[in-house]
């Protein structure tokens, strides 16, 4: 079994959000990826974000293998697009505040089953130039 890497993402509102990790020793260009962001983990209903495989400009998971002096690296791309973080709960926190998320990241495919990979908050800061 592997334990999830604890990472948390952070987002800058009014812009997209793009994170890429690098996987060693893994070949995940036939992966199925899911990730989920909820308001609380276990959140019941559908999420308020739901992403899964996507072309690398498109939002969703995506992904590019190369291999390095003999090592697969797969590199994991995040992207959201900036009406879909606009949209995320502002009024909850309210204006100027942080919203706290939660979300994780399955992977199935390279060698593994189904597997959450990593974990942990999804951070939205708040930002003050909306069109630009």
């Amino acid at each position: 079994m592997i334990t999830p890497a604890r990472v948390d993402l952070v987002a800058q509102r009014w812009t997209p959000f793009v994170d890429v990790t690098v996987f060693e020793d893994f070949d995940f260009s036939a992966a199925t990826f899911a990730m989920h962001i909820r308001v609380l983990p276990d959140a019941a209903g559908d999420p308020p974000v739901s992403l899964a495989n996507a072309a690398s400009n498109a939002q969703g998971i995506s992904v590019s293998v190369a291999t390095v002096e003999g090592q697969t690296l797969s590199s994991v791309q995040i992207r959201i697009n900036e009406t879909t973080i606009e949209g995320l709960l502002l009024n909850a926190a309210g204006a100027g505040k942080d919203v706290t998320l939660y979300y994780d990241l399955h992977i199935t495919g390279g060698g593994l089953e189904k597997t959450r990979m990593m974990e942990g908050k999804f951070i939205i800061k708040p930002g003050v130039t909306q069109n630009g």
